[in-house]
């Protein structure tokens, strides 16, 4: 195998280097001319405020609670959401000298006074710092795959220029957050299977990506347990077959016991403290009690006619003139699918008389989340045909990821919708081309159509979950892109 002079590689990390200063001098001016802070406060209403909330009472009085008036914070902790984000956030939050006197109260009142609302403004900056890892982030690993710059630069640069993303930093969500350990967990679990050298360090990687994954979102707790099993039968399936041979291109080779004990441990160890404070909280081993209204929410759904679902999809999808075609009979459906409407799905399934499922519990357990997640299974079971249904009408709902606003450049606009649009259905047709082709390659969709497929049959699909995909889209797209390259030239030699 032919390699480079010594200097002549020197020369390469040296143009590398060059290179990369200046992406990140781009992105320092790109985020200076383009990154838009507006006067929105946190969201006082609803489970997702209990991000910002949790992280300024952890800062402030070392509580993970999300209550909002300062008497009720020991008394009522935070057990809705899972942490990470929260503590991420409460770490870098500045609640002394001139903001020493801000409180939660001060922020939600109608009309906020000057320190409490430069306290928001300067807060979001975090969510601007996470943004710009996320896609440096993308860059290095485009890099690592490639070792090309200008498709580095530009999947850095899309992350980078998402109008979805600037717009998101200013709302205290888990996205951007949970992006990133999407992306280095998809290309951890990838170089297991392909990379001799350093599979060890690559599977604990794995693990604990994994672990602060579920501890941002609890849904990839199942993601754990697809996992565990999968190396559990690996492993069965090698000592099975019996396969000894090191150069073996069976799949299962790489999996040993020592790989299914230290995943488990690690992960283990990283979300066991705070399921066991959930249990002495609430009684409840869980990352998230959340769970039960979810899925509750999902079954709501259940209540509309079969043939009244094909509203929902024309609802869900961004096009005026479809939606014309169907004007008089969207007038009379469309409150089922807007969220915004006082008698929607959305809002009816907290309603203890009117949900679909909580009118169907005990009086005594309707605010148990483990009866009501049983019960809403239970409803979804017993009608699978119109679940399915519902699954592809929330799945077009996902696709159309919401990249709304009217303060940035059409042309990132248009950019944005295009890569967040199109991720949610190119990532499922690649993962079926790798697989039918054999190509490991699939490894690198997998968690991506695990998000995808979870989101579409259990939850009703909110546009922002889908966007936790785009960057590893990216990746996978800007190494196939090189692959063709690399294939035209040796072609053309």
């Amino acid at each position: 195998m032919l390699s480079l002079p010594v200097n002549m590689k020197k020369k390469n990390n040296i143009m590398n280097l060059f290179l990369f200063i200046i992406f990140l001098y781009s992105s320092h001016l790109f985020i200076e001319k383009y990154y838009i802070i507006n006067d929105e406060m946190p969201s006082q209403h609803g489970d997702d405020a209990a991000y910002f909330n949790t992280a300024f009472n952890i800062k402030k009085f070392n509580v993970a609670s999300h209550q909002i008036e300062e008497y009720r914070v020991h008394r009522h902790k935070n057990t809705i959401k899972p942490p990470l984000y929260s503590y991420f956030i409460s770490i870098f939050l500045s609640t002394d000298k001139k903001f020493k006197d801000v409180t939660l109260e001060c922020i939600y009142q109608k009309n906020i006074n000057k320190i409490c609302h430069e306290f928001v403004q300067n807060s979001k900056k975090i969510n601007l710092v996470i943004h710009i890892f996320h896609a440096i982030l993308l860059y290095l690993l485009i890099f690592f795959f490639t070792r090309n710059n200008f498709l580095s630069f530009a999947g850095g640069f899309f992350i980078l220029s998402s109008t979805y993303f600037l717009n998101n930093n200013n709302y205290f969500m888990t996205e951007s957050f949970s992006s990133i350990f999407v992306l280095i967990h998809s290309v951890s679990f990838y170089l297991i299977f392909t990379k001799t050298k350093f599979r060890f360090l690559n599977l604990c990687i794995t693990s604990i990506s994994l672990g602060c994954l579920i501890l941002t979102k609890a849904i990839f707790l199942y993601w754990f347990y697809l996992l565990f099993i999968f190396l559990l039968f690996s492993f069965f399936y090698r000592k099975l077959l019996n396969i000894k041979k090191i150069n073996s291109p069976n799949f299962f080779y790489y999996i040993n016991f020592n790989h299914i004990i230290t995943f488990t441990v690690v992960i283990g160890l990283l979300i066991f403290p705070w399921q066991f404070r959930n249990f002495m909280e609430e009684g409840s081993f869980k990352i998230s009690l959340q769970g039960g209204n979810v899925i509750a929410e999902r079954a709501e759904y259940l209540k509309t006619d079969i043939s009244d679902i094909k509203y929902g999809v024309i609802y869900y999808i961004p096009s005026n003139k479809l939606k014309n075609l169907y004007q008089e009979k969207l007038k009379e459906k469309f409150f089922m699918f807007d969220e915004s409407h006082s008698n929607s799905h959305y809002r009816n399934s907290d309603d203890y008389e009117t949900s679909y499922v909580l009118s169907k519990l005990e009086w005594s357990d309707k605010n148990k989340p483990d009866e009501v997640f049983k019960k809403s299974v239970e409803l979804i079971k017993n009608d699978p045909v119109k679940h399915l249904y519902l699954s592809l009408m929330f799945f077009v709902r996902g696709v159309f990821q919401e990249t709304l606003t009217n303060d940035y450049p059409s042309v990132l606009k248009f950019i944005s919708s295009i890569v967040h649009w199109l991720s949610i259905i190119i990532l499922p047709i690649i993962f079926l081309i790798f697989a039918i082709k054999r190509d490991k390659n699939f490894l690198l969709t997998l968690l991506s159509i695990f998000t995808i497929a979870c989101y579409s049959l259990f939850t009703d699909f909110e546009p922002r979950y889908g966007t936790i995909v785009v960057s590893t889209l990216i990746l996978i797209l800007m190494k196939i892109v090189n692959t063709m390259l690399y294939n035209r030239l040796n072609y053309e030699k």
